[in-house]
């Protein structure tokens, strides 16, 4: 009997030490998507913790059918870096689900915006925007 407590504690230490790294938070955050260049296209970019990884739920109203890039860039809406700091699954019909392996302080703690591209072909042409802030 004491061997079976003894196993039942270090099972419960061990789950409290283990625990928070692979605990879900919670935290989540919602980016306001406003149409860009006469897309018609509004939405949310939600971002949702999961330990140290964050998922990312795009949706449109009025999305496309084509394959249109998304990505989260430095700047502004207006003005921002052409290269990409963390590439997202393409908005297909308005809607795009990405696990990012990077937590979400980093993606709202900073300079970040959402963006969606018009298309490959027009990736110049945003389709919609949003700054990256809780």
């Amino acid at each position: 009997m004491r061997n079976r407590a003894q196993v039942i504690l270090s099972l419960t230490i061990a789950a409290l030490s283990f625990g928070p790294a692979f605990a879900d938070s919670g935290q989540t955050a919602v980016v306001t998507l406003n149409a860009l260049n006469g897309s018609g296209e509004n939405g949310t970019a939600t971002l949702r913790a999961q330990g140290s990884k964050t998922v990312v739920v795009i949706k449109l109203a009025n999305g496309s059918g084509i394959e249109q890039p998304a990505h989260f860039h430095v700047g502004t809406c207006d003005k921002y870096q052409p290269r990409p700091l963390y590439a997202l699954e393409d908005v297909v019909n308005g809607q795009s689900t990405t696990t990012l392996n990077v937590p979400i302080d980093k993606l709202t703690g900073g300079d970040l915006i959402v963006n969606v591209h018009k298309s490959y072909a027009d990736i110049a042409t945003q389709a919609a925007c949003g700054i990256a802030k809780p």
